[in-house]
């Protein structure tokens, strides 16, 4: 006889996980703010000169973080889970496509099915792949305008568009998951992930479903303590 108690909630991200994510939203959104006042003019004259400065400063600082914090937490305080998320987001199955092609309609409300997903659904992966190219862009264009005497004038002067455009995706991308990950009544407990580790059984069985099927090896007995 099975006398174990069923879980009402599911451990889905360590507390190095969220760290991870955390640093890295938190530089993100400073660069962004900051960036915006060196880039618009109208922006950066409402702060004045000493303003401005102060903003760049920050900006300049913020790059450090932005480029090694996130990088260090996720590799040497959670490295098996990185390597899972990193494994997970690159792999795409039918599934997948299916979830994209059938999202659209969940977003505003349509009746529409979902497959099943699986820790990571496919707007997940897909917004973790576009984090992970602009993070790469900002970094590549963004390091030799802060040094422009270690690089080439050329290579400098292709790097200021370049990395503008960088940051209104990488904004685009940023404000999209926000919203679906606070706000949309689809998935806005996905937020307890992020914030407490945890989410609901319920949550777990109804938006990853494969994952915890994967988890337990067991589709007919509920997960246990």
């Amino acid at each position: 006889m099975d006398n174990r108690k069923p879980l009402d909630s599911i451990e889905r991200f360590s507390p190095a996980v969220r760290l991870g994510h955390w640093s890295h939203a938190i530089s993100v959104v400073a660069l962004l703010l900051t960036g915006l006042a060196l880039v618009f003019r109208g922006f950066g004259a409402t702060l004045g000169s000493e303003g401005l400065k102060f903003f760049q400063q920050i900006h300049h600082f913020m790059a450090y973080p932005f480029t090694c914090l996130t990088l260090l937490i996720l590799v040497f305080g959670a490295p098996r889970a990185t390597a899972e998320w990193l494994k997970e987001c690159f792999t795409w199955t039918k599934s997948d496509w299916s979830f994209i092609r059938a999202y659209p309609a969940k977003f505003f409300g349509l009746k529409a099915t979902l497959p099943e997903q699986g820790k990571y659904n496919a707007g997940q992966k897909l917004n973790s792949i576009l984090t992970i190219i602009g993070f790469l862009i900002m970094i590549i264009t963004g390091w030799p305008m802060l040094y422009p005497a270690k690089f080439s004038p050329t290579f400098v002067a292709w790097s200021r568009p370049i990395h503008s455009l960088g940051a209104m995706v990488l904004g685009a991308v940023l404000i999209g998951h926000a919203y679906l990950a606070l706000l949309h009544p689809y998935s806005r407990e996905s937020i307890q992930a992020m914030v407490k580790g945890r989410i609901s059984m319920e949550y777990a069985r109804s938006h990853h479903s494969l994952w915890i099927k994967a988890l337990f090896d067991d589709k007919q007995r509920p997960p246990a303590v």
